[in-house]
């Protein structure tokens, strides 16, 4: 990239920013906090590394933690998540697909979260559920994407239906560099409730000494929290020699919070697995499973 591109994009990017934060703070007011769940990420391979993937996000879980990496998808792809042994019978599923073609990169994603068999006033029960749609658009010019989502959020206990947007960039800085920021859940209000926006920036180094690694790291400001939140990861990817197999192992933290986990892939698939401990004591830990294809 030229010097006079390189200083472009720079300016678009921090206009970009100074242009989210606005936007948030004048479309979201003080309010208590809606869709707690989206605290929880998708996806295992993200979740084995603390969820610190903003600058990482490049298949069709971008949808979720930054649209821009939804332009780096070379035709089509798909990726899908299963949660297992949640504490309190909660529920949290996640898919999601998405394309490229000659004028951007589109997607479309879907989260199920809620809690079976909840006991109500009159002695009988039902199932709490929230669902949330992603709407997503990327494009690219030349080392730096960009990305939008339109959300819709859906609630049926109360069964009130909100909509909100998300705002996402990728600048690849360097070869072995690439720098993400997002800023999620702008105007998202949910009957009474109003989503928190977060502002997550990030850095993902690919060292070519080290072939195979991957090492993000992340901070997070959520409206109304004074605690800055930080996350990190480590991914080492190997693919056996004359194949199409390989192998991957993940550690990483999240606020805290520690996970582990491991991938298996063949040719186009990716099958991930998670172990992830709550960042709530009360809710202990559960697994996470995903298969993810990218063609």
């Amino acid at each position: 990239m030229s010097h006079r591109w390189g200083k472009k994009w720079a300016v678009v990017l921090v206009t970009g920013l100074v242009f989210v934060v606005s936007l948030a703070t004048v479309a979201v007011a003080e309010a208590p906090h809606a869709l707690p769940f989206l605290r929880t990420g998708v996806g295992a391979r993200a979740a084995g590394m603390g969820n610190a993937f903003v600058a990482v996000a490049s298949d069709a879980t971008a949808g979720f933690f930054n649209p821009a990496g939804l332009s780096r998808i070379e035709s089509w792809g798909f990726s899908s998540m299963l949660s297992a042994d949640m504490a309190f019978d909660r529920n949290y599923n996640y898919l999601a697909v998405a394309g490229s073609f000659d004028w951007g990169s589109v997607g479309g994603s879907w989260i199920n979260a809620g809690i079976k068999d909840v006991a109500l006033s009159d002695g009988t029960s039902d199932d709490y559920m929230d669902n949330y749609f992603i709407l997503s658009y990327a494009n690219c010019q030349q080392r730096f994407r960009w990305g939008i989502n339109f959300v819709i959020a859906n609630n049926s206990v109360s069964e009130n239906t909100g909509v909100g947007g998300d705002l996402g960039f990728q600048w690849d800085i360097h070869p072995e560099a690439t720098f993400g920021l997002m800023a999620q859940s702008l105007g998202l209000k949910v009957g009474d409730d109003v989503t928190p926006y977060n502002l997550r920036a990030g850095i993902a180094l690919k060292p070519n000494m080290i072939e195979g690694f991957t090492l993000p790291f992340e901070i997070q400001k959520t409206q109304n929290v004074d605690a800055i939140k930080f996350r990190m990861g480590g991914e080492y990817a190997y693919k056996f020699d004359n194949s199409d197999w390989g192998t991957a192992l993940r550690a990483g933290v999240d606020d805290g919070a520690f996970s582990i986990g491991a991938g298996l892939f063949f040719s186009k698939f990716w099958l991930d697995y998670a172990y992830v401990a709550e960042k709530a004591d009360f809710l202990g830990e559960n697994h996470r499973f995903s298969l993810t294809g990218n063609f």
